[in-house]
């Protein structure tokens, strides 16, 4: 028989949130005789106190919300439902049994449900056709995995904005929230795949020409950004001797220059790791001033796959938020060739009317930057204030603030000019970089005659000129949580925690959440990654075993 069990399997059967709050006033009553003499004995224990308190009243509010649920199974409105989600389930599911499961509600209250749970009335013999079957009350109140909306939420958040997963799970200690570290690193992986497999059913759903167009950003300025950051992870691990290789650099025993380091130490370290690039973009609603609008959340996402994922990952978003409706669509990055060449193919995917305007503004700090790097190359002294030298002394070294005010005026032909005219008459400098100087030459000229250095355009019509803001995001999402030192991920992990933070961080973590339990309940089917090579050493190394 279908219900709730608290205080153990074969514990109190629950009926309704009366029977529980009677309890839960027991509990209050026998236990604040107790806080009391605490806080009488010493009124510095009334942090301790708190704690209890607070600890008593979540034990409360897992008795009173299993009475809610409890009661709400009795109706016939949820038998109803019941059997509508099992209809409409991607796979015939069979008419179900009752099984009996231990459930975590809010601040990890631990209970026992038996539910309804519907096979697969044809299960597929092949492991990747395989889809799971449902428990379809459950699902109705949105649980995942057997832990509520809430504890999922509160337990992902809390991982995917600490440092590290250590540390999470203190910090929910300290809440009350008492779960095994197992447990709260196995909600967050369930958390991010479900992410991930809605993402994916977006995309399908988005090329298959059944999404529908979103309204969001229709009519707005919008801005779109794209950028890499840099992870360290675990896709190539090369083991070490210690004592065979006692001395030596990682470099001299793998044979490949050490990633990530700014220096060679000799160590004894048992592997190496390499660095893979997350590509993160960026689409926001500006103003008339380029600023953002904050009237408009921000949308944040990103992948570890490669960039012809990024092109389809950035069209559906357009499309699903309405920005290829929008007044205008700028998009913003720095030289990366993988970013400029995928424009048009990103604006023929996303369907964008042609009556948008469209520009591509190259970030005027990366423009300066190169700029920079050409001019010392050239091998010249590189003088910033002018007034500090004299004139025959400013004669013989190009000025980069003078050159970077070209610059930014919209001049890029005569800068170029002057870069490579230095050059010709620094061909006998030992210093001179020839070939650094022809491609910063080779950079600008391509961006300028490609419109992406138009600054006083677009600086009158209120355009962004810069990527800060994507290099914000990649600093929020990517680098102060998944580079920190010492710290290696399996790519299908870092992918999870990337997406939860970039949810996270755009302010649309509840929209996520919803679309989430509404996609779980017609298939629990889990998509893959968009990741190609294996990167667990665990499945290396059963591959291994296997073969032998």
């Amino acid at each position: 028989m279908r219900g709730w069990n608290v205080n153990g399997r074969d514990g109190t059967k629950v009926a309704d949130p009366k029977q529980m709050m009677g309890m839960v006033i027991a509990e209050v009553f026998e236990k604040a005789k107790e806080l009391q003499e605490m806080l009488d004995r010493d009124p510095l224990l009334f942090e301790q106190v708190e704690q209890e308190a607070k600890e008593l009243f979540d034990y409360g509010t897992g008795l009173f919300l299993t009475g809610l649920i409890a009661k709400t199974m009795q109706t016939k409105e949820h038998t109803q439902r019941s059997d509508s989600v099992r209809e409409n389930y991607i796979i015939p599911l069979s008419s179900g049994q009752d099984r009996q499961v231990e459930v975590h509600m809010g601040s990890g209250f631990p209970c026992y449900a038996t539910t309804r749970y519907c096979q697969p009335k044809n299960r597929s013999e092949k492991e990747e056709d395989h889809t799971p079957g449902l428990d379809i009350e459950l699902s109705l109140f949105g649980f995942s995995g057997n832990v509520s909306p809430w504890l999922v939420s509160k337990v992902t958040r809390t991982v995917a904005l600490s440092t590290s997963l250590d540390q999470a799970y203190k910090e929910l200690q300290r809440d009350g929230i008492k779960l095994e570290r197992n447990m709260i690193d196995r909600i967050v992986t369930q958390s991010g795949s479900e992410m991930l497999t809605v993402r994916e059913r977006m995309l399908e759903e988005f090329e298959s020409g059944s999404m529908v167009q979103g309204t969001e950003f229709a009519g707005q300025k919008v801005s779109v950004q794209i950028d890499g950051g840099r992870t360290r992870t675990r896709s190539e691990l090369v083991a070490i001797d210690p004592l065979e290789n006692f001395g030596k650099t990682q470099s001299e025993v793998s044979g490949v220059p050490s990633q990530g380091r700014s220096k060679e130490k000799r160590r004894k370290g048992t592997f190496t790791a390499t660095w893979r690039e997350p590509k993160v973009l960026k689409i926001y609603v500006h103003g008339s001033d380029g600023r953002k609008n904050e009237a408009f959340n921000e949308l944040i996402d990103g992948s570890f796959g490669d960039a012809d994922y990024l092109e389809r990952l950035i069209a559906m978003q357009m499309f699903r938020l309405g920005a290829n409706q929008a007044a205008s669509i700028t998009f913003n990055s720095d030289g990366a060739t993988w970013i400029w060449g995928r424009i048009d193919s990103i604006l023929s995917r996303a369907k964008v009317s042609k009556e948008v305007l469209i520009f591509q503004v190259l970030d005027v700090y990366h423009a300066a930057e190169n700029l920079s790097k050409g001019i010392k190359a050239l091998g010249q002294d590189f003088i910033e204030n002018k007034t500090d030298h004299g004139k025959e002394q400013l004669d013989e070294a190009l000025q980069f603030n003078e050159l970077r005010s070209e610059l930014r005026d919209g001049n890029w032909s005569q800068v170029a000019d002057r870069l490579e005219e230095s050059l010709g008459k620094s061909k006998d400098n030992p210093k001179l970089d020839r070939d650094e100087v022809v491609r910063v030459i080779k950079y600008i000229r391509h961006h300028g005659e490609t419109g992406h250095l138009d600054y006083p355009k677009f600086s009158l019509m209120g355009l962004p000129l810069g990527s800060g803001s994507i290099e914000s995001a990649i600093r929020r999402v990517i680098n102060l949580r998944m580079k920190n030192n010492g710290t290696f991920w399996r790519l299908p992990k870092a992918e999870c925690i990337l997406v939860l933070r970039a949810s996270i961080l755009s302010g649309r973590w509840d929209e996520d959440r919803k679309r989430i339990k509404l996609s779980m309940q017609a298939s629990r089917k889990q998509a893959k990654p968009p990741l190609i090579e294996s990167t667990s050493r665990k499945s290396d190394a059963r591959k291994a075993l296997a073969k032998t």
